[in-house]
């Protein structure tokens, strides 16, 4: 038999799927971050179809940046829905609010007493109706076997949620494909007990790490005062800190940009504007000498020596105040970064 002939008998045999001769263009769809920052270092968001990882220590802004992440989903997609896993039952409704999601459309789910391969299973038949944008695992490392469930504290388990999590990310990665929606796995580092150097890794095993297109490595950084200046870690009253993040893989795009970071206010949320001026800077949308902060004429590149502001505090108040200056900086930074 031909090979033309037995591509035609497989595919008429296929449920879903065909062999075809060659392969189309296709375009990567991304959701973005509220952070130009972000958005600068992964090219645009994070793509759909596929899954992501966002790890690093408690209270490094993993889980703030996945509900920023899912708020632009909604307003993409509102005939789709969020869907939220709170495994650790932290879910907090009116930060999530301040970070722009929609708290009453979502789907909100926190498993009591299921074990890892329950809530997995609850997960593969939501994203398999095709009516999820994104859906959010939080945690991980807080996640529990059925064996482990059924046991007493103290008696051994082996395996974890290890292979569970293998075979569920082998399954979810081609239902994702199909449905256009994100996973995004929130995950804990811990101590590298394998490893004679120290270090830290995550829970899941290789083959989790291996079935996600991107991983983003959170730390938290300096405390900031109202006008973003850093202050020392035995500050009293911080308004906000750095939230340092690191592209540690991505499959979808180029890994020049592997840090950015972004600017967290604990009652705004994220500070857009502090980075679309990191942004416009490093783009040459905004010119920098000093203290002295200057803006830039968009078509001609021109430096407005007469449009000049002292301090990043007072450019900001600029941009707050001066909606359309604002927006004609945010479509150089769209029209540039890409």
């Amino acid at each position: 038999m031909s090979l033309e002939n037995v591509v035609k008998s497989l595919n008429k045999n296929m449920k879903i799927g065909n062999i075809s001769l060659g392969v189309e263009e296709k375009e990567i769809t991304k959701i973005p971050f509220s952070s130009c920052r972000l958005n600068y270092m992964t090219y645009g968001g994070l793509p759909v179809g596929r899954i992501a990882e966002f790890y690093g220590s408690d209270g490094s802004g993993k889980t703030t940046t996945a509900i920023d992440l899912a708020g632009n989903a909604q307003k993409l997609y509102p005939d789709k829905k969020v869907l939220i896993v709170d495994i650790e039952h932290t879910f907090d409704r009116i930060w999530a609010t301040k970070l722009g999601l929609d708290c009453d459309s979502i789907l909100y789910f926190d498993p009591d007493s299921m074990g890892a391969e329950e809530v997995f299973n609850m997960m593969m038949e939501l994203f398999e109706t095709g009516e999820i944008s994104v859906g959010i695992l939080d945690s991980i490392g807080a996640m529990v076997s059925t064996q482990s469930n059924e046991k007493n504290i103290g008696e051994r388990t082996y395996g974890g949620i290890s292979m569970s999590l293998t075979e569920f990310s082998k399954k979810v990665t081609p239902v994702l494909a199909r449905t256009d929606a994100i996973l995004i796995g929130i995950n804990q580092v811990r101590d590298d007990m394998n490893s004679m150097y120290g270090g830290t890794t995550t829970t899941g095993g290789k083959a989790w790490r291996h079935a996600c297109t991107t991983r983003l490595e959170f730390r938290k950084g300096n405390y900031i005062d109202e006008q973003g200046k850093n202050l020392s870690r035995a500050c009293e009253n911080p308004a906000g800190n750095i939230v340092n993040v690191a592209m540690t893989k991505s499959k979808i795009c180029r890994a020049d940009r592997k840090v950015g970071f972004y600017t967290l206010r604990y009652l705004d949320g994220i500070d857009y504007i502090s980075d679309a001026i990191d942004v416009g800077i490093k783009l040459g949308l905004l010119n920098q000498a000093g203290a002295w902060f200057y803006l830039v004429d968009l078509e001609s590149g021109e430096i407005l020596k007469d449009e000049k502001f002292q301090g990043k505090y007072n450019l900001i108040k600029y941009y707050q105040n001066n909606k359309e200056a604002y927006d004609k900086l945010i479509q150089g930074i769209n029209k540039l970064q890409s």
